[in-house]
């Protein structure tokens, strides 16, 4: 059976571009650090012209800390974003921590972790 030159080339040029995105994808980035947090979560609360609220929880979804930005946009596409808002989640976990230890000190609130976050 001949097969037409046209249809393999086609053939032959979507098998190796096909194979070229799979390498790619099989490579990954090892150096970039990780977007998502290991623990808890957070939520963006944002409306037009006004302040943009950050609420941070834990696994257990209980609201540990929350933060409002006033007449500030967060962009979540950047990466850099993302990981601002993991690192103040990481240090709100922490407190949370220490605050349900007996004893221990009370949960703070609006600290401006975040602005101080931004401001780097």
């Amino acid at each position: 059976m001949k097969i037409n030159p046209h249809y393999r080339r086609t053939l032959f040029a979507t098998a190796f571009f096909l194979s070229l995105a799979a390498f790619s994808l099989g490579q990954g980035r090892p150096n970039r650090p990780s977007i998502s947090p290991r623990q808890g979560f957070w939520v963006v609360e944002s409306q037009p012209k006004q302040n943009c609220v950050v609420f941070f929880y834990n696994d257990e979804n209980q609201l540990i800390y929350k933060e409002n930005l006033a007449k500030k946009r967060l962009n979540l596409k950047q990466a850099k974003t993302r990981e601002s808002l993991n690192a103040v989640l990481e240090q709100a976990l922490q407190q949370w921590t220490v605050s349900q230890q007996p004893g221990g000190a009370a949960m703070p609130v609006d600290q401006q972790w975040l602005a101080t976050e931004f401001r780097k």
